[in-house]
């Protein structure tokens, strides 16, 4: 994989992140504030710090599939969660499954269970070992 397919492959995967991130936001706390303040999306949009596009994502996503209705997974529960993607991928890349790796390693930085830094580094490794197989 070439630098510059990289870099573009890390944006969308960035990208994509930012929007799984949202739902997540949306799953965890829509239905609490939902219960005590009524506009539930307001509450979203501020702890997830959504730009005017991502409001409007969010937006669309709760017109199409309506609001949540109970709160989602707790902080601990999704963190395991990331640890468990973690090690899945560690399974795969030895298994010699690349993209399937990369695909849990994004599981893993969604979930809290990698820092940024890690989740690039990770993805390079992958790559790098991908392109010699």
């Amino acid at each position: 994989m070439t630098a510059v397919a990289e870099t573009e492959d890390l944006q969308k995967r960035r990208a994509e992140l930012r929007r799984r991130e949202l739902l997540l936001i949306l799953e965890r706390w829509a239905p609490a504030y939902r219960e005590v303040a009524g506009d539930a999306l307001a509450y979203v949009f501020e702890i997830a710090g959504a730009d005017e596009g991502e409001q409007a994502f969010l937006r669309e996503h709760v017109a199409q599939n309506g609001m949540p209705q109970v709160v989602g997974r707790t902080a601990d529960e999704i963190l395991e969660a990331g640890r468990q993607a973690n090690a899945a991928s560690s399974a795969a890349f030895l298994a010699g499954d690349y993209d399937r790796a990369r695909d849990l390693i994004d599981d893993a930085r969604l979930y809290g269970a990698l820092l940024e830094t890690e989740w690039v580094k990770l993805h390079r490794f992958i790559a790098a070992k991908a392109a010699a197989s």
